[in-house]
Formats: C-alpha cells, structure tokens, sequence
C-alpha cells in the first residue's frame, strides 16, 4: 500500500502537470489567434495576396482563414478572443456552488401542477408531419381532409394548398425540448440534437426533465437526418441514439463518429468546419447527389446542402474526455441559399455570426438559437448565449425570424427557469418584432412558406390553423 506522503507528492504532482498544461494550451491558442488574426487583417489590407490556409483565391474572405477548427495539445479549442479558458478547477468549483445552492436552482414553483401550467404541452401537429413527409401513409391521414373542411380560416387554405401542390416550399419545425426539434423542409424529417428521455446523467441523480417530451420517437415520420451539434448528453442522448440506429443518416461534427460507432451506428457523415455536404437524393424529395466538400454548391434552386459551421462552446460525456470531439452549429442551403441555422450551444462572437453572414449571405429564413442556461455570466457567458445575445445573433446572421430554444427542460443554471421565455417575449415587443422573435411551445408546430426566400415581408404575423394544432408564421 502506498504511503500517504507518496500519494501526496503525487497529487502536487498532477496539479502541477494539469496546471502546466493548460496554461501551455491557453498560451497557444492564443498565439495561433494572434496569429490567424494577423492574416486576417492582411487579406484586407491587400486583396491581392495569397493565403495559404485557403484552398481557393475566390474564398480569400471565407471566416475560415480565422475560424477554422484548431487543436492545440491534442484538444479542440474555441479560437475565438472572446473565448475564456476554463480549468477543471472551476469546472468543480462551480459543482460544489450547486451543491450548497441555497432556495434550488431555477426558483421552480413546489405545487408539480403551477409547473406544468407554466410550460404548456401539446401534442404535435401529426397529421400535418406526416402529409409532409415524402414517404407518408394515405391511410395515416384519413382525418387530415376533414380537418380542412372545419378549419376554412386563409392561412389555413393556403398551408393545405402548398401540401397539396409544392409541399417543399413549406418548412415545419415542432420543438421537443432543449435543442431537439423535428424540422421538415424539401420533403425531409431532420431531428436536432435528439434527446426524449426524463433523465440525463442517470435515472437516480437526474437532473430529471421539467416536463416531458411533447411525443415519444416512435409517433413522428420516420427521421431522415440527424444533426448533432456536440457530443454534451443534453444534445446526443444515449437511449435514442440506438432506437434511431442506422434508419437515418447522422451528420456530425468531426470525432463524434467515433461514439457513435461503439453504438454499431455507421451510417453517419463527419463533417469538420466549413465543410460542405450534398444531402443525398435518398432522402429529399428534389434530385442531388452525396458530396463532401468546402464549396458553396450553386447548382439548381432546389438543391440542398449541409455546411458544418463553428460555434464557440466545447465538447465531451466525461470529465476525461472533454474537447476530444468538435462541436458546431449547421446552416442547410437551398441552391446555395440559406434557409435553416441551427445553432447547437455557443457563446457569443461578433466576428464569428457577422462571418457566417458574410460567406453565406444575408435572408437565413430562420435561426434556431439557444437562449437559456446562462447563469451566472461569469462562468458561462463564453459557453452560452443569453436571449439579448441571441437576437443579437439573430441580427449578425440576418435572419429573417428565429425560435429560442434550450430553455425550460432542465435545469442546468441559475436563472430562473422562465427568465429566457420572459426576456425573449420582452426583447421581440421592444424591437417591434413579436411575430419574427419566437419563443416556441413544447410539441406545438411552427409552418412557414419559405417559397420566397429573397421577398421582402412588409409584416409579419402568426396564425393558428387546423384548429389551433399548428401556427402558421409569416
């Protein structure tokens, strides 16, 4: 058995290790910041000279030639200025502050039914999701006519007609919890960032989900694609990474293949950022063909496109593993033109949103932006965006509308549970944009027409049809 002044010498000896090697790895990327920084300005300062990190003349401007992913001491790091480090010293630090937290995180009410009334839960638009999806069942939709006939408002009209003839002008999402979603647009079922369990860490330790998911896995259309933005448990849920398997091709931030193999999952697309993917003619309804590449495709108005794109956040399921996978947020395309951001977790970078703006053009028909679990500001601030942060990125991408998202799941952080609703109901009002601004319920379906995608809308509105089951967003 080894002495205890052994074991003490030691655990100086691994902090001082651990304390050596990071301050090596915040030392460094800040150099190659310095440094990417510094190229960065040179191409503005002369357009004419050649950079070697980008492949192409013509993509001189790309945000990659600051923003591509970096790994320094065999991690991914945030290459971001804005970006604070953080230690595992503050990582149990601030465990131990939730541990003696005194009143409970999140401020949540003690009567269970003042808790569900305040995040309300609704069946999903079932009839609607599966009339878009390209494979449907007819007989699934016995009762989506007569639905029509009760529900004679215009706006509703109008969504049966472009189901009935150009359902891919049409994009869907019902959000479920956190930062899963099930979006349809182009005849395709995407679920992001699936998690429909009640627990996260474990069943006995929690943390355990407010509300349930607003429907099981098994009730919607069959997935086509699923993005995953990181790696995080509240992101990529265990239990239903193996109820979806290899039904649905998985697109996913370079290293997490690796997990999901050990799952016996390989039907799966890795993408680094700036990385750019065809979505293969097996799952839209509109014909392109698999391809992996760093090039905006311009091909034909009705093809679509992944790109990976960088968020500032960080990875990793264990304290061992942190940061050995990257993590992302996703634009889809539509011939070359932005339709759909999902942003996965970020902190906020001016230059980074202002990027991604610049390289795909402004009009992104909708952002679905995180805009809770950010408390306190010291801790988190870098990791997660707050809601005046998240329509501020709303404005760096030019989006047209954007629905906030990861907030009233769990609780995670130290705001009160409804602040991110709240504030995000406030901020739409003051900026005189409370149909562009959204703050989604739990399982109720969101409709946009997205025929349009350059049109410039002189007035926004929202309109419950089918009876109330989904908003139609204009």
């Amino acid at each position: 058995m080894m002495p205890w002044s052994l074991k003490v010498r030691a655990g100086v000896g691994i902090v001082v290790v651990y304390t050596a090697y990071t301050a090596y790895v915040q030392y460094k990327t800040s150099h190659h910041i310095d440094k990417r920084t510094s190229r960065h300005q040179l191409s503005l300062d002369n357009p004419n000279a050649v950079l070697e990190d980008v492949g192409n003349n013509e993509n001189r401007s790309w945000p990659s030639t600051r923003f591509g992913s970096l790994i320094v001491g065999g991690k991914f790091v945030n290459p971001f200025p804005e970006y604070r480090h953080q230690t595992l010293y503050e990582f149990i630090y601030c465990r131990l502050i939730e541990v003696f937290h005194f009143g409970g995180r999140g401020s949540l009410p003690k009567d269970p039914k003042e808790l569900k009334s305040s995040l309300p839960l609704v069946k999903p638009d079932f009839d609607l999701l599966f009339r878009l999806s390209k494979d449907y069942s007819s007989t699934r939709l016995t009762g989506v006519l007569d639905a029509i006939s009760q529900d004679s408002t215009a706006s509703s009209k109008h969504v049966m007609e472009k189901i009935e003839n150009s359902p891919n002008d049409l994009l869907t999402l019902t959000w479920l919890g956190q930062s899963c979603a099930f979006v349809q647009m182009g005849g395709m079922n995407i679920l992001t960032d699936p998690l429909f369990g009640n627990n996260l860490v474990s069943n006995y330790i929690g943390p355990r989900r407010l509300v349930p998911s607003p429907c099981k896995l098994e009730e919607l259309p069959k997935i086509d694609l699923v993005l995953v933005s990181h790696d995080h448990p509240d992101h990529l849920e265990l239990d239903t990474v193996k109820r979806i398997g290899n039904s649905a091709l998985w697109v996913v931030p370079t290293g997490v293949r690796h997990f999901l193999a050990k799952q016996g999952i390989y039907n799966v697309a890795e993408l680094d950022w700036w990385q750019h993917m065809n979505i293969p003619s097996s799952i839209t309804t509109e014909p392109t063909n698999l391809r992996l590449g760093s090039n905006i495709n311009n091909g034909t108005k009705n093809e679509w496109e992944i790109v990976c794109t960088p968020a500032m956040h960080w990875s990793g399921r264990k304290l061992i593993d942190a940061n050995n996978t990257l993590w992302c947020s996703f634009m889809i395309l539509r011939g070359g033109k932005p339709i759909f951001f999902h942003a996965g977790d970020t902190g906020y970078s001016s230059d980074l949103f202002n990027g991604i703006r610049n390289y795909f053009g402004r009009d992104c028909y909708l952002a679905m932006l995180p805009c809770g679990a950010y408390k306190p500001r010291w801790h988190l601030k870098t990791q997660h965006i707050d809601p005046n942060e998240a329509v501020q990125v709303m404005k760096d991408l030019g989006a047209r509308k954007m629905v906030g998202v990861h907030w009233g799941t769990f609780v995670l952080s130290d705001e009160h549970y409804l602040d991110p609703k709240i504030t995000m109901e406030r901020l739409a009002k003051e900026e005189k944009r409370p149909d562009d601004i959204l703050t989604p319920e739990f399982g109720k379906t969101l409709v946009f027409d997205i025929s349009d995608n350059e049109a410039i809308v002189q007035k926004s509105k929202r309109t419950l049809i089918r009876d109330g089951k989904s908003v139609f967003v204009e």
